[in-house]
């Protein structure tokens, strides 16, 4: 085997200090979908599907990301009940949206276009009203406009979204000596509520994969359901428990999200401790352009330029050890 030319400590550097590297990075496209299942059912009881086109720009050294949001579909189907329409209606004004974005893929908690979202809302109101009328519709839309009006709740409705909290969690973070750290994440698992805090263990993957990307794995801890997600009419001795799991793919050359997989779970648990599960969710969302990374070279300066391997120090005779890999860190 060849030698590689990193000691663990470097690998350690560089992993643990990686930043968004914004030099020849191209719009994005993403296939994202969302799912809800009953139980152990393999079809989902509902499900979401869209197109989002993120693009970053950079500025003077300031980073501005934009998210747009096409081609929404509800149980596999274009929006045609009235709900859906207006759903529909409400994406296609908050969206694009732009936000100002670090170097450690963290937004800022801002809208940047907020009198762009406001001018597409009466276009498309306009569009609503041409086909239906109604006084519960009048007050819908007095509703919303004031929420939209404001623009500090506009970003705070962001959060309420499940492509926004995994898109924007802290995944370029110190994993310290061992590639694992204790973290947070905050998700919407429950509709039109600020996100569940779940803690739990993030690790970081110093193998790249074949495909161009590098992973980070969020497990959470098992916490106790909130009584949002308890039957009607529950026995009283009933206790329902939640945990998540998510699996980050992002890209080696510019550490930018590639593919992100979410699983959320509900489950009581039987005499013998193993899970029956109530409900789940789960959270596709997968690159589909990424043919542009056939191109791409690798930095010098990468942690994966040794492929996750590292230079041992000599053996107690003083010879090289080139058989031998290191990967208990």
């Amino acid at each position: 085997m060849k030698e590689k030319v990193l000691d663990k400590n470097e690998v350690r550097r560089r992993l643990n200090g990686m930043r968004i590297n914004p030099d020849g990075l191209e719009a994005r496209k993403y296939g994202v979908s969302i799912k809800y299942f009953d139980s152990e059912e393999l079809k989902p009881q509902k499900r979401m599907d869209y197109e989002a086109i993120v693009e970053l720009n950079v500025t003077q050294g300031n980073g501005e990301i934009s998210i747009n949001k096409t081609n929404l579909f509800f149980n596999q189907h274009e929006p045609d009940f009235i709900n859906e329409i207006l759903a529909e209606s409400i994406s296609k004004s908050l969206y694009p949206v732009k936000v100002f974005y670090n170097e450690k893929g963290i937004a800022a908690n801002n809208i940047n276009n907020h009198e762009e979202i406001l001018n597409r809302w009466q276009e498309q109101k306009n569009k609503i009203l041409e086909k239906y009328k109604s006084a519960d519709l009048d007050d819908f839309f007095n509703v919303f406009e004031k929420k939209l009006e404001n623009k500090q709740h506009v970003a705070k409705s962001m959060n309420y979204d499940w492509f926004w909290n995994l898109f924007f969690h802290p995944v370029l973070i110190n994993y310290g000596d061992r590639r694992s750290v204790k973290n947070e994440m905050y998700l919407a698992v429950i509709s039109y509520q600020y996100p569940l805090r779940f803690t739990g263990t993030q690790i970081i993957e110093k193998i790249p994969t074949d495909y161009h990307s590098f992973k980070v794995e969020f497990n959470s801890d098992e916490i106790k359901a909130p009584t949002y997600f308890y039957p009607k009419n529950a026995e009283e001795d009933l206790t329902l428990w939640m945990s998540l799991k998510v699996h980050f793919d992002s890209d080696v050359y510019h550490h930018f999200p590639m593919h992100i997989r979410a699983y959320f779970e509900i489950y009581s648990k039987d005499w013998e401790g193993k899970k029956i599960i109530s409900r789940r969710i789960e959270f596709t969302m997968y690159q589909t352009n990424s043919e542009i990374y056939k191109t791409k070279v690798l930095s010098e300066k990468s942690p994966f330029i040794t492929g996750g391997l590292i230079k041992l120090p000599p053996n107690k005779w003083g010879f090289d050890n080139f058989e031998q890999i290191e990967n208990d860190w």
